[in-house]
Order: C-alpha cells, then structure tokens, then sequence
C-alpha cells in the first residue's frame, strides 16, 4: 500500500470519530512509527493549507491523534428522530428506506451508531412500505432542482382512477403528506396550482414551453400548510364547530384554529381552512365533531352523512 493510501486511510478514521494511535498505524501499514508520525505531520499541514475547520490533536489519556474542530454535525438524539419519523412516514421503498437509515447513521461516530441501531433494530426489520412501489429519492430531487431553475416539465401522470394523461406544468414545491410526497405545480391550462402525487408520475421530461403566472397565481407554500389537509384542494372558508373529542388534536389539525367559547362539555373552535380537505377530517371525527357554520358547508356535510347512512340500508 503506498503513502497516499496511507494518509487516505488515515483521514477516514479520524473523520469518524477514531483515535488513530501509531504504534496500531505502523503495524497494519509494516512501516516504522517515524513515517506515521510524517503522515501526520503531512495531515496537519493539509487541514491548514486548506483552511479546514478542524485540528489534529494528541490525547495522552487516549494515546493517540483525534480531529478536533467545528464542522456540521448532527446529534445521536436528531439521527434517532429523523430515522424514526422515516420509518412511520413509510414513504420510501425497502430498498431506499434502508439506504437513507445507512447514510443518516453514517452521519454520527461508530459510538452513536452502537446506541442507535438496537433502538431501531426492530421497526426496520418490520418496515412495510406503501403499495406503489416506486423509487423516488431521485425523483424528489430532480423535482427540486426543476423548482430551484423555475424549469417546465412535461409529465405522463397516473390519476387517481388509472387515467393517464399528459400535462406541462411548472414546479413550485414539493411536499410532504399522509404518507405521499406531492408536486404542488402551476398548470396554465387550468391556469391554477395543482397537486401531483411524485409516485403517480410515471415519466417526465424538461419542456421549452414557456410557462408565465401572475403574481396573484404565484404558490406560497407555507401558506398552504396553513389551510390543506390530506393534500386535497377546494375552495378557501371559514368554518365553526363543535367539537367533544380531544381539543388539542383539532387545534394541530387545523393551524389556523382557535377557540371561540368553552362549554362544560364542548368547546366551539373556528378555523380558515380548504372545505374538502377539511370536510374529510371533520366526518372522521364520527360524533366528536357538530359543524355549525357557514352554512353552505352544513348542508353539504349533512348531505355525505346522509349517503353515508344510505349505504348501510
């Protein structure tokens, strides 16, 4: 093995979190103690030259050289968070899901990852993802970058009834949602924003097609997050009901709701929010939930429960 080899491998441990000790060094390599100690001289003047945050230091209590220094770095406790909120978004493939686990572990030293693993040892092993199927870290990817460079994109899209059909929209963010990630994109055809399952598409490819909004069409999505459940679009209202379940998970359903009155068994809450997706929240809620305004929406909550009932005749 020759010298840059050496160093090479010199540099990875230390990059992992490894106290790299010489006398070790110099038996694994058959060389003498005095050329690892030029390795890490060699080592020290590359971290300067190359003006990188880190420095080489000598620990006596551990008899041996670590890397010090302030790089970007990720604690036990957020790996842990992330990887199991991956594992309940069930989102991913098999094969992704396990890839990204790998690379999140990878992020934190050999120590971190021995406490780790065991926790998630079992829910990755029973890890079922979702029945479409389909790869899509790439896919989010390019999705971003087509919304980063504003750049049209002709889709082949699957909808929901196995139509397929053609359409050239623009990306404008992709989000997260009940298990799916979506491309939230303006399409001029129907010169609004619209949601794409990123599964459901099933080839795209960059379009010339010049694609112009207004500003009033322009997406905001953090806007959106504000008023959409369950990806699902309508029209803009705001509504009351009353609500006998658990308050503070019709609060996190609806960002924008608040409390009106406290009775001794209810509480009356009012929320801005999209009508459809929010009418599907609302009849989950079985006999927890009563909407009083406005009523428009009354009526047309009354009139679901009623073909709802219908079906059990």
């Amino acid at each position: 093995m020759n010298a840059a080899y050496r160093q090479l491998y010199i540099f990875q441990i230390l990059l992992t979190g490894h106290v790299a000790v010489k006398s070790e060094l110099a038996n694994r390599f058959n060389v003498t103690p005095r050329v690892i100690q030029r390795d890490f001289s060699q080592l020290r003047e590359f971290l300067t030259t190359e003006s990188l945050d880190y420095q080489l230091i000598y620990s006596r209590r551990l008899n041996g050289y670590q890397l010090h220094g302030t790089p970007v770095t990720i604690t036990k406790q957020s790996i842990l968070l992330l990887i199991k909120v991956l594992l309940a978004s069930r989102s991913l493939t098999t094969t992704e899901m396990h890839q990204t686990i790998t690379n999140l572990l990878n992020l934190s030293s050999p120590e971190d990852q021995r406490e780790i693993q065991p926790i998630i040892k079992n829910e990755s092993f029973y890890y079922q993802p979702l029945q479409h199927q389909q790869p899509l870290l790439d896919r989010l990817w390019q999705f971003s970058q087509f919304i980063t460079q504003k750049q049209p994109v002709t889709i082949i899209y699957q909808k929901q009834h196995r139509e397929v059909v053609t359409r050239t929209i623009l990306p404008e963010a992709v989000i997260f949602s009940e298990y799916y990630f979506y491309v939230v994109a303006y399409n001029a055809k129907y010169r609004s924003n619209l949601f794409y399952r990123l599964d459901r598409i099933r080839h795209f490819q960059t379009s010339s097609q010049p694609i112009t909004r207004t500003r009033a069409e322009r997406f905001e999505d953090g806007e959106l997050r504000q008023l959409i459940h369950y990806m699902t679009p309508g029209k803009e209202i705001t509504l009351r009901f009353k609500f006998w379940g658990i308050v503070e998970a019709a609060l996190d359903r609806f960002p924008t709701a608040k409390i009106i009155t406290r009775h001794s068994d209810y509480v009356v809450i009012e929320a801005t929010a999209f009508d459809l997706g929010a009418k599907m929240w609302l009849l989950s809620q079985g006999s927890n939930v009563a909407v009083i305004a406005p009523a428009e929406f009354v009526a047309s909550i009354k009139t679901t429960l009623a073909e709802m009932a219908a079906r059990y005749h």
